[in-house]
């Protein structure tokens, strides 16, 4: 009789890639057409990659700023002040010319002359004056400044590396996109096996209970097909869930409803795509191309040298030109006495600074030493990485190729087991028997068609071809 009957869950893998040829030679993807749009769909919505996009350009922009303080700069500054009060300054002006000017006065009445000279109060000078005003242009211009080319060629290598990570993350969300569908595909054909087998329990529970009720048989094997029944009405409710599972997490990727119907390939389409990879499995090196990955890890440890040697720049001189002229005084006006220009150097120098350079110019060091590892780490795991793809492909093909020839041989068997049945040589219950094996068969036989599919999805994205899309 029955027996349970597992179905494989498929992972949802976060990596995408292309189909690589001979000779270490890549070809275009080979998915199936209706899979192949719901990677451009996936690529054009998913608001995932979306952000790294925003942040790749963001890089970029990061690094147009730092090339922009090599620009003059040129500000407008106008100011308008009112004051009232503040300290002011006395001049005894009283206290020592009124004394010249007496003297002055009693020469001239001597003279029959009037006097002339009146006397002076001592005066109180404000340090603020009431009113003052000050328009002017500012142009600054860095002329030796060492660590704003380093700090751009360290910001460059970091955009590159964002960049190149938003091509993995294309590549990653492809690979999603494809081992979702097939989880799809297999949660979807395991429903249709399910759906017949579940009719077939339900015939063999009616014979037997007809037999039983003709005293033909005895009621443990009407109990039997009761309970093979309802344990095809659980595995069929299972992977109903799992259908519907699959389907929302691919809209997820899509950016789509969660219960979008998805178009389903044929598949005929599906077996000649495994019997492609069947024919041509791939080295585990991938064709020896370097992958995103690595490449992003490498500018990563250029960014961190680049941001190190603009640490230790900061230790040098700077020197910049700065020009300003305008108006000031206490009105606007244009005249010779309120116009003004200057121009001056600015050279500096830190000759102490609480070794806080030092303590900058140590981690940097150790942040580059830190991207030198993870560059290490990420070449291990990629290797890896495509090893186990490899084997996970070859593996899954020999798991193909054995449920292809059970499925095989469990339909022969079940065609000998009618033929029986008709010439009267086998009762019904071999024949619901042979139905049993030829659908667990057919269920393993899917599973190991869309695992196979899955693995070269796997495996296309360790091939790393020049990116696409």
């Amino acid at each position: 009789m029955r027996r349970a009957v597992s179905l494989p869950l498929l992972v949802l893998c976060c990596a995408a890639g292309a189909v690589p040829g001979r000779g270490g030679e890549t070809a275009a993807a080979a998915a199936p057409a209706t899979a192949e749009r719901y990677v451009a769909e996936a690529l054009a919505a998913n608001p995932g990659l979306a952000a790294q996009g925003l942040e790749a350009e963001a890089a970029q922009a990061r690094v147009a700023e730092l090339r922009g303080a090599w620009q003059p700069r040129v500000d407008l500054l106008a100011r308008y002040s009112r004051a009232d009060g503040g300290r002011t300054i006395g001049f005894p002006a009283g206290d020592l010319l009124n004394g010249a000017y007496g003297v002055l006065n009693d020469f001239l009445r001597t003279q029959g002359r009037p006097a002339a000279f009146a006397p002076l109060s001592n005066q109180t000078v404000a340090l603020l004056r009431r009113e003052e005003q000050e328009t002017k242009l500012r142009l600054t211009q860095p002329i030796y400044r060492p660590e704003l080319g380093r700090g751009i060629a360290a910001q460059r290598a970091a955009a590159g590396a964002r960049a190149t990570g938003y091509a993995a993350q294309r590549r990653d969300l492809r690979r999603a996109v494809l081992s979702g569908y097939y989880g799809y595909l297999q949660a979807e054909a395991a429903v249709g096996i399910l759906e017949s087998a579940r009719d077939l329990a339900g015939e063999a529970r009616r014979v037997n209970a007809a037999l039983a009720a003709a005293g033909k048989i005895t009621a443990d094997r009407v109990l039997r097909a009761e309970a093979d029944e309802l344990e095809v009405v659980q595995q069929l409710a299972g992977a109903q869930r799992d259908r519907n599972a699959a389907r929302a997490a691919l809209n997820v990727l899509r950016h789509r409803p969660l219960a979008e119907p998805l178009e389903r390939v044929p598949e005929p389409e599906l077996l000649a795509l495994a019997e492609a990879w069947l024919a041509r499995p791939p080295a585990a090196e991938g064709g020896g191309r370097v992958r995103e990955e690595e490449t992003a890890r490498r500018q990563a440890v250029e960014a961190a040298a680049a941001a190190e040697d603009a640490v230790r720049a900061r230790g040098r001189p700077t020197l910049a030109l700065a020009v300003e002229g305008g108006l000031q005084g206490e009105r606007y006006r244009t005249g010779s006495g309120d116009r003004f220009v200057q121009g001056s150097l600015v050279a500096e120098f830190n000759l102490w600074d609480g070794r806080v350079r030092r303590s900058q110019a140590q981690q940097a060091r150790l942040e580059r030493r830190r991207a030198e590892a993870a560059l290490e780490e990420t070449r291990q795991q990629l290797a890896l990485e495509a090893q186990v793809a490899a084997d996970d492909l070859t593996a899954a093909a020999a798991g193909f190729r054995a449920a292809r020839r059970r499925a095989e041989a469990a339909a022969e068997a079940y065609e000998l087991v009618q033929r029986r049945e008709r010439e009267g040589l086998a009762n019904q219950l071999s024949l619901l028997d042979g139905r049993d094996a030829l659908t667990r068969a057919q269920l393993g036989r899917a599973a190991a068609l869309y695992r196979i599919l899955t693995a070269a999805a796997a495996v296309e994205r360790t091939a790393a071809p020049p990116p696409g899309n």
